[in-house]
């Protein structure tokens, strides 16, 4: 099983776009769990996590985070603005899947 993580700001609109993303993944009998959260309960996070995904806001956080994941095996990236504006779950998972091919 997969472990998928979003976050935003305050977490309200990436949970909006994990909804969307968990059709996806149904649709695509993909074995895995989305979870969205702010970044703020994300900073308590213990769990291992496969892949995250920044919304835009957050785009500051970006090499931080990839830092603290280096060499972990956890993809570190951010959601297009435009995917994430029009909450394209499909486009989302999409680059999910894709990063998790590299």
């Amino acid at each position: 099983m997969k472990h998928i993580v979003l976050i935003c700001a305050g977490g309200f609109s990436t949970n909006i776009l994990a909804t969307y993303i968990r059709k996806e993944m149904k649709e695509h009998e993909f074995d895995g769990d989305i979870k969205a959260m702010s970044e703020w309960n994300f900073q308590g996070l213990r769990q291992h996590v496969d892949v995250i995904l920044l919304g835009p806001q957050l785009s500051f956080m970006h090499e931080e985070i990839s830092r603290k994941y280096q060499g972990t095996g956890t993809k570190v990236a951010m959601i297009n603005m435009a995917d994430y504006g029009k909450m394209n779950g499909k486009r989302v998972f999409e680059q999910i899947l894709n990063l998790l091919d590299e």
